[in-house]
């Protein structure tokens, strides 16, 4: 008998700054996932994310407007709802350039 493939969507993903506005707080939403098959991976500049479910699964890669520390990113998965902090990477201080 053949396999079926599942049919990829794009999961439902809100990034804003967080609270302290010393990084970003993200929001995957994956209704009827389990924590088991969630996999989340970040990059200096992007996050990509899948979690299946039994009828299709979710597939998306995200490009960050800031560079963050991945090392640091902290992630939690509650009913669905996956919840993400990860820090900017500290940026120099500014210098202000004459112009003449």
């Amino acid at each position: 008998m053949k396999e079926l493939t599942k049919r990829s969507v794009c999961p439902e993903v809100m990034i804003l700054h967080n609270e302290s506005s010393e990084g970003l707080h993200i929001e995957v939403a994956l209704p009827g996932v389990d924590k088991s098959s969630v996999d989340l991976s970040f990059g200096d500049h992007h996050f990509c994310i899948t979690g299946e479910r039994e009828d299709f699964k979710f597939d998306g890669c995200y490009e960050l407007a800031h560079e963050i520390v991945k090392e640091k990113a902290d992630a939690v998965f509650d009913n669905g709802l996956l919840k993400v902090e990860v820090p900017f990477v500290e940026m120099d201080q500014a210098v202000k350039v004459t112009i003449h």
